[in-house]
Formats: structure tokens, C-alpha cells, sequence
């Protein structure tokens, strides 16, 4: 549902935050269960985590380019524009609640326990903060 850039399934402007992440299969996840209880757990276990590993915070990541995708109505390049116009009509007000949330769990990447080691995937993160920032 992602496509792929490069050959690592990353969505475009969030390839060093992803890395090998393959979002195709998240996206999957959140679409064959209840998306807005899926987002609502990722975000929560994220927070109630002692520590994240590299692989969790990608989720999270994951997770927060639907929100913001979906409440902002931002196009990502690669990102299934039917199923994400979808969600925005059903799902908007819903997704728009866990904002809070999402923001909190991604400044978990800022911290001194972060798993982000890269510069690039920092650079990155703050982009994915500012842009859910938004109102």
C-alpha cells in the first residue's frame, strides 16, 4: 500500500527515520483491524514503554504518517491515496484526537535513551513533529 522508494519500503522524506521498516505490512495492520484502536494502542504502548527499540519507534512513525496524512490531509508521495481518503472520511475527527498523543510518543525519539543514532532520521523527525504540529 506503500510504494516502495528506493528498494526499502520507506515513504519518500521519511526514508533515514524508516530505514527498512516495511510500512507496506503496517498499513495493512491498521486497515484490517479497527484503525482508530490500532492507532490508539501504538501510541499508548509507545508511551508506556520503559525504553523503545529502533524497530518500535519506526511503528510509531509509521502510525503518525497516517495521523498526519489523514487530519492534515498531506499526500505522501507512495502512500495509497484511496484508503487514506477513506479514512479521512470516516475517520478524520476520530484520528485528529490522537495528535497529543502521536507527538508525545515521536519526542521519544529526542530523548537521551532515543533509539536514533542517525542525524538525518533526527532531521526527519522534527519535520514529521512540525507537520503534526499543525492545526
Amino acid at each position: 500500500m506503500f510504494a516502495y522508494g528506493g528498494d526499502n519500503g520507506t515513504v519518500q522524506g521519511f526514508e533515514h527515520l524508516l530505514k527498512s521498516y516495511d510500512v507496506t505490512d503496517e498499513l495493512d495492520e491498521i486497515a484490517s483491524a479497527d484503525p482508530p484502536a490500532y492507532l490508539r494502542r501504538c501510541f499508548a504502548e509507545a508511551l508506556s514503554a520503559p525504553r523503545l527499540t529502533e524497530r518500535r519507534f519506526q511503528q510509531v512513525v509509521a502510525c503518525a504518517l497516517v495521523v498526519d496524512a489523514v487530519v492534515h490531509e498531506r499526500d505522501y508521495p507512495g502512500l495509497e491515496p484511496e484508503l487514506i481518503a477513506d479514512w479521512r472520511t470516516h475517520y478524520g475527527l476520530v484520528f485528529a484526537q490522537f495528535k497529543p498523543a502521536a507527538i508525545a510518543a515521536l519526542k521519544r525519539g529526542q530523548a537521551a535513551d532515543s533509539p536514533l543514532a542517525d542525524s538525518e532520521a533526527i532531521a526527519e523527525l522534527g519535520v514529521l513533529l512540525q507537520h503534526l504540529a499543525t492545526d
